[in-house]
């Protein structure tokens, strides 16, 4: 627990996930005069993610077993789209308008600003359910801080530019989170944690935002006063998003992950995490959805005290 001069700890986070891959097979071009047309024979999208978030995490005791955490993300996202013709015989009318059509749905451009805060009040407990070890049961909520967009279907099927990258939910959301640690001899700690995300109404633009669960668990081993490694299996289940009441294809998905890492204790109270999380297999809900599938992501962590 935090001591009488270490009410209050900072973190800055940094997540890396370069080259994300995603892209669908396409029919559709744009007229000169910002018509849909149907092209034959198909193509694709193709298009990449690198996104990158920075993150600065501030948390207060109130008392040695209450907290209140707040989180405030920063993120970049670089995405760089191109066509595939799949080798088709199309004219070169036919590809002018391809290309038009990609530029209203997916562009190489760089997206850059704040995503939506999350504030909650952390309890700390001693052998929660009888359980032992120790707890950390988490009430939140995300503030709606980050940019939103228009529904991008509908307008994408009247040939206006749109995107489909957002950077918050535009509401409220509810947040649930329990962690758990076991301490056993020899160095060893089991760990897991839940976390759920449960949006339950639409932003101004007619979006709900998909319900979120978030789970891990694995082992962390101290080999010293000053070092310890850690692995963990990370998996995420999201259910569907809704553009008024129309289900979102972007949405629904199952990712199960692998995380490894190392965490560093210096003086003053300073510890440096750096982790790798690599993917295992990531299934849509649905046959016809869409999204981009993450590769190798690089997670670091710097978290201190500020003495008062």
């Amino acid at each position: 627990m935090a001591s009488k001069i270490e009410r209050l700890s900072f973190s800055l986070n940094f997540l890396s996930s370069p080259d994300s891959q995603g892209g669908h097979f396409e029919d559709r071009g744009l007229g000169p005069n910002g018509q849909i047309r149907h092209i034959s024979p198909p193509h694709r999208h193709e298009v990449s993610l690198d996104f990158t978030r920075i993150q600065l995490g501030i948390r207060y005791f109130m008392w040695d077993t209450l907290s209140m955490s707040l989180d405030l993300p920063y993120d970049i996202k670089n995405q760089k789209a191109e066509v595939d013709f799949l080798g088709g015989n199309q004219t070169p009318e036919d590809r002018e308008s391809i290309l038009a059509n990609r530029d209203i749905h997916h562009r190489t451009e760089i997206y850059t600003g704040l995503s939506d805060f999350e504030f909650s009040v952390d309890s700390y407990l001693e052998n929660f359910f009888r359980l032992g070890g120790k707890s950390v049961f988490s009430l939140g909520l995300s503030l709606p801080i980050g940019k939103i967009e228009e529904d991008p279907y509908r307008l994408g099927d009247v040939g206006k530019t749109h995107l489909h990258i957002q950077f918050g939910a535009g509401t409220f959301v509810p947040i649930i989170k329990l962690q758990h640690s076991l301490k056993f001899p020899n160095n060893f700690t089991l760990h897991g944690s839940f976390t759920g995300r449960l949006p339950f109404y639409e932003n101004g633009n007619a979006y709900r935002a998909p319900n979120e669960l978030n789970y891990n668990f694995g082992v962390r081993y101290r080999i010293s006063n000053f070092l310890a490694l850690n692995a963990h299996y990370a998996g995420s289940y999201q259910h569907y998003g809704y553009w008024d009441g129309e289900r979102d294809p972007n949405t629904g998905l199952i990712v199960n992950s692998l995380l490894f890492g190392t965490s560093v204790r210096f003086g003053g109270g300073y510890v440096a995490q750096f982790n790798l999380i690599q993917p295992l297999g990531q299934k849509m809900l649905s046959k016809d959805s869409d999204t981009f599938k993450n590769g190798l992501t690089f997670l670091s962590t710097l978290s201190f005290p500020f003495m008062i």
